[in-house]
């Protein structure tokens, strides 16, 4: 019984086979003889420009940032009192965060003040000290003048009374030399004299007579002599040099004592250089004080942000210390905010600054402005180029976060009322753009000049007219000279 099913099957599969033969050599055989008949034309669906206004579009994706940035610094030195924000904080615009330790900024005040009264004090001092040894220094310089003058006149004098003196002197020393030697010439020739005579004659006693006056005179003159009498001339000579010597000396002790004055005064009188270096001082330090005094009316007041903002940096704790002009914290701008993005090589080619934008963050929309274009190109991994530019939000959100993601549609060029083709009728090869045109049922192959591209349309500013039937929808291969069945887009 198995055996007899086995062969009725295998029968009815041989059948079947024949029947699907027979078909198909049916269908060629009738293929066949319709080719032989008729060509077949291939149909094509055409368009026909028209004018009308295109705005492009460039799509990017960034990151929400505060459209400014501002580093704030310590207004004074000084110990810091209290921090009320951390990094992550919301801080409002002039509201101080930061404050400082007033005692210990009053004491530092109290101290600068006590110095700059000091360096006054000084200054002064040593203005006064400079004005005296001024005043000291041409007192003397005067002084020396007239007693250098002075001076040279007397010792002239006294030199002249010495030398009358000392001729007086030689005059009266030669004169005593030859009395004294005309009385022994005479005293020798008496004695010669009274040997040549007999004693007890009157010839004699007048010869003895005369040998004793000369024994006197010569008696007279060594008393003279040995008692050094003086004359009236010469005691009013004397006199009168022992006066010089006298006014010399005291002019001379005044002379030495005007040149102690001038050195003591020189050495307290200030040169130009002198004078500059001690007014710079004494500026320097009212200039420091001033400044302490303006930094500490600051300090009063806190360090707050000149806008509402996010600290992003903190470089300070409660109760450290901090210095003038020292770096305190980082605040990024949230009233205001902006979108940094990167643009490619073909997007940085189309932006520019002052197109606008729509940037989606979050749920909400905003409308922007594209603010900055940066002039430096950043290469990635991949050697592809891109530039960073910035979006200019208006309006925020307190639901917007820096650092959230924003999707933007960046609206570059526009054209109104020109010509516009669907964007799959414009083809391209290594020739440039080109467009299938249909002219009396024929394919003819159009070079086309292509502007700026939006939404599937693209703008045609050379190469066809309105009235030209353009192919936009077509399976095969086209050719120029190629019949074909036209058939506008969108028709049945």
């Amino acid at each position: 019984m198995k055996t007899k099913n086995k062969k009725k099957k295998k029968g009815k599969k041989i059948w079947i086979f024949l029947i699907l033969v027979a078909v198909i050599i049916v269908c060629a055989v009738m293929l066949r003889g319709r080719g032989k008949g008729a060509k077949t034309i291939p149909a094509v669906q055409t368009v026909k420009a028209h004018k009308g206004d295109l705005q492009e579009e460039i799509s990017s994706v960034g990151t929400v940032a505060g459209e400014e940035v501002t580093s704030i610094y310590a207004p004074a030195s000084g110990t810091l009192k209290d921090v009320k924000a951390r990094v992550g904080d919301e801080v409002k615009a002039g509201e101080a965060f930061i404050t400082y330790d007033q005692d210990k900024l009053e004491d530092a005040l109290y101290q600068a003040k006590l110095q700059n009264e000091k360096t006054q004090i000084a200054y002064n001092n040593t203005l006064e000290s400079n004005s005296k040894g001024n005043g000291k220094v041409k007192e003397a310089d005067v002084n020396l003048s007239v007693l250098e003058k002075q001076i040279a006149d007397h010792e002239d004098y006294l030199k002249n009374l010495q030398k009358e003196l000392s001729d007086y002197l030689t005059k009266e020393s030669n004169n005593a030399v030859l009395e004294n030697y005309n009385l022994k010439k005479k005293q020798a020739q008496l004695k010669e004299k009274l040997e040549t005579l007999t004693p007890g004659t009157e010839e004699y006693a007048e010869a003895a007579k005369s040998m004793e006056s000369v024994l006197n005179q010569m008696e007279q003159l060594t008393l003279k002599q040995s008692l050094t009498t003086k004359s009236d001339y010469q005691a009013e000579l004397e006199k009168k040099i022992a006066q010089e010597q006298e006014a010399v000396a005291g002019f001379q002790e005044y002379k030495a004592k005007m040149e102690v004055q001038k050195s003591t005064g020189e050495a307290s009188v200030l040169d130009d250089y002198g004078k500059r270096q001690l007014e710079i001082d004494k500026e320097l330090t009212d200039i420091s004080y001033r400044q302490l005094l303006d930094e500490a009316e600051s300090a009063k007041k806190g360090i707050s942000s000149e806008f509402q903002g996010v600290v992003t940096n903190l470089g300070v704790t409660p109760g450290g210390p901090v210095s003038a002009g020292m770096l305190v914290a980082t605040v990024e701008r949230t009233d205001r905010l902006k979108v940094k993005a990167s643009a490619t090589k073909y997007a940085m080619e189309r932006l520019r600054i002052g197109q606008k934008v729509e940037a989606v963050i979050g749920e909400r929309t905003f409308e922007g402005t594209v603010s900055h274009i940066d002039k430096i190109a950043t290469v990635t991994n991949l050697n592809a180029a891109s530039v960073a530019f910035e979006v200019e939000l208006q309006g925020t959100d307190e639901n917007v976060y820096l650092g959230m993601e924003a999707k933007m549609t960046i609206y570059t060029q526009k054209a109104e009322n020109v010509l516009i083709l669907p964007t799959e009728a414009v083809n391209a090869n290594k020739d440039g753009d080109f467009v299938y045109a249909v002219q009396g049922g024929v394919i003819r192959i159009k070079p086309v000049k292509v502007g700026i591209v939006s939404k599937g349309m693209v703008q045609v500013l050379e190469g066809i007219t309105e009235s030209d039937d353009v192919v936009v929808k077509y399976g095969g291969i086209l050719e120029d000279g190629m019949q074909v069945n036209a058939a506008e887009a969108g028709e049945g």
